[in-house]
């Protein structure tokens, strides 16, 4: 089997070549895009396509999607200044993956002290055993460690 370069099959065609100037442009405006971000959206928006002038985003959560939608008219801005021709931005939450999201919303393991323990256990016998918040604070002092 003979090892022929990409190149040469991309070039070969103008559907392939079409497409691998559309990457190129994804790519470069993945770029721009980054330099006009907050730092806090960086890695967390992605250039999904860019068609006739309208620029489709992803953001990687609800709430960040509607905070970026609040700065469009910035970031438009931004991209025209860098000779980029978009007219419109359109912003979509990624779908993840299982995996993903529990890496996204995974939160720090947080244990409570023996002080703290302490205190749970007086406000649960406070309480009364059999009240569900007496319940849920004895499984809490529990499942601690």
């Amino acid at each position: 089997m003979c090892a022929t370069p990409l190149k040469r099959f991309l070039g070969a065609s103008d559907a392939l070549s079409r497409l691998q100037d559309h990457a190129a442009r994804l790519v470069r405006m993945q770029r721009r895009l980054e330099l006009s971000l907050p730092p806090n959206m960086l890695g967390a928006v992605s250039v999904a396509n860019f068609e006739m002038g309208t620029l489709t985003l992803h953001a990687s959560t609800p709430a960040l999607a509607s905070r970026l939608k609040m700065s469009l008219e910035s970031l438009r801005s931004d991209l025209l200044s860098q000779n980029e021709p978009v007219q419109e931005i359109r912003v979509k939450v990624r779908a993840v993956h299982n995996s993903e999201r529990h890496a996204l919303y995974a939160s720090e393991e947080r244990r409570i002290g023996e002080s703290g323990k302490h205190a749970l256990k007086e406000l649960e016998e406070k309480l009364g055993a059999d009240t569900p918040l007496g319940q849920a604070l004895k499984r809490m002092r529990e499942q601690s460690r």
